[in-house]
């Protein structure tokens, strides 16, 4: 019976997190842990989950890119973001920036801007964020702090962005390698 279930502490060390953090990477996943009583917790009350949803926790760790994965990970493309922090206040007070997942992103500045609403996104590289910034808030912006502007034209703002990102390739395209790069496969000898 207590195989059935692993506390939080457990899966917190085989995930090499600390607990609160692993508490709240469970709670992100979409998992409800269940307090009861177990032997690694002296019998008290310790926040647990099946051994099967441990098993899924650690598989989806690993798919990440965390543990002892062989996958390369690549947080490379993502989006460009266009965010009013205070849509209801100061709908003009925007944020630009890149994130791998918008949604996580969103739910981060949630905690310190409750009604923050997404104004646009953009398929995106990291290395485009600067110049995306730089380029869409050129004309009738003012920059508060922490990419964070005062826009006299949102609408022209986000004008400005489909412009830029119209130019820009797809995130995924590379240029071939010429025949005469190291960076060819099996050419290193």
């Amino acid at each position: 019976m207590a195989d059935e279930f692993i506390s939080i502490k457990r899966l917190a060390e085989q995930l090499g997190m600390d607990r609160s953090h692993a508490r709240r990477y469970v709670l992100r996943l979409g998992f409800h842990p269940k307090k009861r009583r177990t032997l690694d917790s002296a019998n008290q009350l310790t926040l647990t989950l099946t051994a099967a949803e441990a098993e899924a926790i650690v598989a989806r760790r690993t798919e990440a890119g965390f543990l002892d994965s062989e996958r390369a990970v690549s947080n490379e493309h993502g989006v460009f973001y266009v965010v009013q922090l205070v849509p209801d206040l100061d709908p003009r007070r925007l944020k630009l920036g890149f994130a791998v997942d918008i949604n996580e992103r969103l739910s981060q500045h949630r905690t310190a801007a409750p009604t923050v609403a997404c104004v646009r996104i953009w398929p995106c590289r990291r290395s485009w964020e600067l110049t995306a910034i730089d380029c869409i808030t050129r004309v009738g912006c003012r920059f508060i702090v922490n990419e964070v502007y005062e826009a006299d034209d949102v609408d022209a703002l986000v004008r400005r962005g489909d412009e830029f990102f119209s130019l820009m390739p797809p995130v995924e395209l590379r240029p071939e390698l010429s025949a005469v790069s190291p960076l060819r496969p099996g050419e290193a000898e």
